[in-house]
């Protein structure tokens, strides 16, 4: 049965995804008119276009686990991993762009040794959950 693991999401990363798209289209928005085809309509419309994907992006990450798969999807974005193709899972705090909300993560090497960095919120089930399903055959190390 496949089962569903949120992203964990930092105060940080929050701040900088919600919070300050958030605050910028209030700023642009209080006390000038909106006029079509004016510079504030412009930048109100491309501001509210980024606060929706960022927001779908935020609350759109998740990773899931078949017997098969895991399944990261962060918004529009979408990986399919094997988990047979699964060769290693260490914790880090890498800061490098990835399906991750939280500075807590998981690396994941996979393939001809290509990493995904992800964050779940309950890494320890997390990561029993997938050596469950790969039948002890990953090499994990616990957070």
């Amino acid at each position: 049965m496949p089962r569903t693991y949120p992203s964990k999401i930092d105060g940080l990363v929050f701040f900088f995804v919600v919070v300050l798209p958030l605050a910028l289209l209030f700023a642009t928005t209080t006390g000038m008119p909106v006029q079509p085809y004016s510079t504030s309509f412009a930048l109100r419309t491309l501001l509210v276009i980024v606060l929706i994907f960022v927001l779908w992006t935020a609350l759109g990450t998740s990773y899931t686990l078949d017997a098969r798969s895991l399944h990261v999807r962060c918004g529009p974005f979408r990986w399919t991993i094997a988990l047979s193709e699964i060769h290693s899972v260490t914790p880090t705090r890498d800061a490098r762009s990835g399906p991750a909300l939280s500075l807590d993560r998981l690396r994941i090497e996979y393939g001809a040794r290509r990493p995904i960095l992800i964050s779940p919120r309950d890494q320890e089930a997390f990561l029993r959950d997938l050596e469950q399903r790969r039948g002890g055959c990953t090499e994990l190390s616990a957070p």
